[in-house]
This record gives structure tokens, C-alpha cells and sequence, in this order.
């Protein structure tokens, strides 16, 4: 295998090769650590005798330990059950049930204990958790809201980065017992001569663990990354069918999925969708009227493991701004002259992580100029943004790569798009662009289209009167990687 095979097979599954060295370190850490808690509690003062202090309120150590193990199953209950954390949930089932194995080795936490006489203590912490985790979701209406139980994720991180903290405290650092405290209350200890030291055994690798360990943690109860991705292009060069194409292509794989995380469209997305359900529209928008403007946004969730928030934004605008974006960045233009949709369109540059920057393929088609000039100076203002560069209306040159190749664009999109590159590439201003973007590739998207009786091309309808669309599949996902 390549090395550019290699790095697309990593870029294509790296959520299942995340998960799969999540799963290892698992699996290596909770047994070893675990027993490393046990050493460190055998060796412990302030901690025990914090522990301890349940003694003051007349409860005993196996209503304690079945008290918090209700606790926390209460919170890893709850995140099984929401769709972002399911995976992760799954595993920190297994890494529970390995450290527990290795506290039971140790006889600690749940030796003699009788389960039934203490079963009220255990499912006193269980309500408890399932209350602090956000449980009453679960008895609510659904609303636009995700199901989320972010408090549950948040409390398993706290509970178990304290653990582990405590255990490295204890095991490494020595110091002189401050107070004890028994069934008969707290009594302080007397003076002794012992200092404070580091115990040096062990201290690297025990540190080691414990640091992958919170680590590999962080990343399962992180909640979405946010990545937003705002489109620039020239006017008529189809900004807003592209906003649409890549929302219908996300409700698709909403739809299909367990993610019930809502899209948040923008009312002007919304309505321009609307004229999808018009059978008698050729065509599915009309023209940006003079003096009108349009924000097209939403968003969607990219990926079931390690799940990432993307925002998809532009401004839909009749006339052209794209030309004073430049020194409307740099703040050279008059302030009489930046009118609101300028500021906009500013503001949008300069919040996203990355600019989709639009080539018109039909304006190449006819040899008409791009228009695309202010692209190279947008970039040059736009530091540390991801750019990635996308063909629109690559429906007029499907035809020329069927005639060419024999195949068919929507059915051999990365032939198609390996044709696209090289066309485009023939220009010198399309050439420079890919250049200034360090050979970034470009990505064709269109709708299948037909040329009707009057010779206008118009999109194709299924059965059930829904365009169809190509390669937006493919480039929602590189948005997902590229974040």
C-alpha cells in the first residue's frame, strides 16, 4: 500500500482507529490502574480519613462504597443512553468492570458486603445520579433540544480525574497524618517529626498512566468540537443551491442515523428549501433580488465515535461584494462605505475555521472570467484559516467526462473529480489558487440536470419530486475531517 493510500485509509476511518486505541489503552490501564488506587489507598491518610467522615453521619463503609457505586452508575447510565456517548459509554462499562476485578483482588470496595441489606444505599445514589445527570430529560417531552446528558459525562470526568489524583497524591507525596477519624469521631494526630517527601518509585510511570488515563477520559466526555466553515464565492456563482445541496445531504444522513441533533436551519434557508416541494418549479430558486440579502446557515453532526459540531454559513446577496471584501478585512475602506452586508461577510471571514471558496465551472465552460481575484487576497488576510476549494454546476461537465470516459459522473464521483482537477487546472488563475492553497484539491458538487424543450437546463426529479444531488456526500465528510 502507498503512502497516499496509507494516509487515505487513515483519513477515511480514523474514528474507528480512535476507538480501536481508545480500546487498548482501556484495557491496559484499568487493571494496572486500579491496582495502583488500591496501593495508594493501603498508604493513605488524608484521604481515608476524608473517606472516613462518613462514620460523623452513622453510615457504615459498605453503605458508602454501594452508595457511590449507585452514583456513578447513575451518571454512566445516562450516558449509554445519549446517542453522542453511547461508544464511550460502552467502554467505560468494561474499563468499570476491570478495575472493579482488580479492586476485588485487592480485597477492597465491595468484599463483604451484603448486597441486599445495602441495595437501599445503592439505589439512593442511583436516583441521586440519575438527578444530578439530567435523568428528568428522559420524562420530558422532546423538544429542538439534542438528548444530551452533558452533567452525566461531566460528573463520570469529575469522579474519576479526583480518584485518580487522590491515588497519586497519596502513593507519592509523604507527609505527617494531620487528623484521624473514627466511629468515635475526629481526633488530631500528635506532633511528629516527619517532613514532607516525594516517594521516587514508580513516581514516571505511575505518572504516565495516570496522565493517559485522564487524557483518553477527556476525550470521551468532550462534547462537539465547533468548526465553522463560511462559503465565499462571486455573484451568481451559487452560493445558496449550494447551501441547499449540502443541508438536503445532511437531513439525509440525519435521517439514517441515531443523531437526533437538530440541523438549526436559518429562515432563509428554510424558505428558499420550500420551493423544493413546488411540482411545477423547473428550476428550485430564483435570482437574489436587487437589495436583498440572504444568510444561509445550519449545522450538523460528523460522526457517531468522537461526534464534531459543523456550521455551514454564507450571505446570499444581490451584487457584488466580493470585491471590496479585501479592504473591508483589512479596515481600509471608508466607514460610510461598509455598509451591514459587507460587515457580515467580514465577520463571517474572520470567525470560521475554514473558507469554502466557489469556482463556477459553467462560467469556465463559456470562457467567461471567474471572477475569482479577490480570492488570493481574501487568503493572504485570512491567517491560520483551512481553505478548502469546491466546483459548482459541475452538472455541465458531466456530460463532457460521460462522452470522454464512458462513465458516469454520479457513479464514479472520484474519477470524476480526478477530471474536474485536471480540466480546471488548465487555467493559470485556477493553477496560482490551488498553489496559494498548498495543492489543495478541488471538489465537484452539482444536481443532475436535463436540458429541456426551451434548451434550459433544469434539475432531474425522482418519484417523489426531490432533486437529486452529487458529491455533497463526499464533501460534508471531508468537512468533518478537515475539522
Amino acid at each position: 500500500m502507498s503512502g497516499n493510500n496509507i494516509a487515505g485509509f487513515v483519513q477515511e476511518n480514523r474514528e474507528k482507529l480512535k476507538l480501536l486505541l481508545y480500546f487498548a489503552v482501556i484495557i491496559v490501564l484499568a487493571y494496572s490502574l486500579a491496582t495502583f488506587i488500591g496501593q495508594a489507598w493501603e498508604n493513605a491518610h488524608l484521604a481515608r480519613s476524608a473517606v472516613r467522615l462518613h462514620y460523623l453521619i452513622g453510615m457504615s463503609r459498605p453503605a458508602l462504597n454501594m452508595a457511590f457505586l449507585g452514583l456513578f452508575l447513575g451518571f454512566l447510565v445516562l450516558m449509554t443512553l445519549d446517542p453522542k456517548k453511547r461508544v464511550q459509554a460502552t467502554l467505560l462499562w468494561l474499563g468499570m468492570l476491570i478495575s472493579l476485578v482488580g479492586l476485588l483482588s485487592l480485597n477492597l470496595f465491595l468484599v463483604e458486603i451484603n448486597f441486599i441489606s445495602e441495595a437501599p444505599w445503592f439505589i439512593g445514589g442511583l436516583i441521586i445520579g440519575l438527578g444530578i445527570g439530567g435523568g428528568r430529560k428522559l420524562f420530558q417531552v422532546q423538544t429542538a433540544d439534542a438528548l444530551e446528558f452533558r452533567r452525566a459525562s461531566l460528573g463520570i470526568f469529575c469522579i474519576l480525574v479526583l480518584i485518580v489524583v487522590a491515588a497519586f497524591f497519596e502513593y507519592h507525596i509523604q507527609y505527617p497524618e494531620l487528623f484521624t477519624v473514627t466511629q468515635d469521631g475526629i481526633q488530631t494526630a500528635t506532633a511528629s517529626s516527619e517532613g514532607i517527601g516525594i516517594e521516587t518509585a514508580g513516581i514516571f510511570k505511575n505518572m504516565l498512566v495516570s496522565g493517559l488515563f485522564i487524557f483518553v477520559l477527556a476525550q470521551f466526555v468532550t462534547y462537539d468540537a465547533e468548526h465553522d466553515f463560511f462559503i465565499l464565492g462571486p455573484r451568481a456563482s451559487g452560493k445558496s443551491l449550494f447551501l441547499i445541496g449540502a443541508y438536503l445531504e445532511a437531513l439525509e444522513q440525519t435521517s439514517n442515523s441515531s443523531s437526533n441533533t437538530p440541523l438549526n436551519p436559518s429562515n432563509d434557508l428554510v424558505d428558499m428549501i420550500q420551493e423544493l416541494d413546488r411540482p411545477e418549479s423547473e428550476w428550485i430558486i430564483e435570482a437574489t433580488g436587487r437589495g436583498e440579502v440572504n444568510v444561509l446557515s445550519f449545522q450538523y453532526v460528523h460522526g457517531r465515535v468522537f461526534p464534531t459540531n459543523i456550521g455551514l454559513q454564507s450571505i446570499d446577496y444581490a451584487g457584488e461584494y466580493l470585491n471590496r471584501l479585501p479592504d473591508a478585512i483589512t479596515g481600509t475602506l471608508p466607514d460610510d462605505s461598509v455598509d451591514a452586508t459587507l460587515e457580515r461577510l467580514v465577520d463571517g471571514v474572520e470567525e470560521a475555521d475554514t473558507l469554502v471558496l466557489l469556482l463556477d465551472l459553467e462560467r469556465f465552460m463559456n470562457d467567461e472570467p471567474l471572477e475569482i481575484t479577490e480570492y488570493f487576497d481574501i487568503l493572504r488576510q485570512a491567517n491560520n484559516t483551512g481553505v478548502i476549494l469546491v466546483a459548482t454546476k459541475a452538472d455541465v461537465m458531466a456530460e463532457e467526462f460521460r462522452e470522454e470516459r464512458g462513465l458516469e459522473a454520479h457513479r464514479y464521483q472520484e474519477e470524476f473529480r480526478e477530471y474536474i482537477n485536471q480540466r480546471l487546472r488548465g487555467s493559470q488563475q485556477v493553477e496560482s489558487l490551488i498553489q496559494e492553497t498548498a495543492g489543495t484539491e478541488i471538489y465537484p458538487v452539482y444536481y443532475q440536470t436535463k436540458v429541456n424543450e426551451n434548451g434550459d437546463r433544469v434539475p432531474i426529479r425522482d418519484d417523489t419530486n426531490s432533486v437529486m444531488t452529487v458529491g455533497f456526500d463526499e464533501l460534508l465528510d471531508l468537512f468533518g475531517r478537515r475539522s
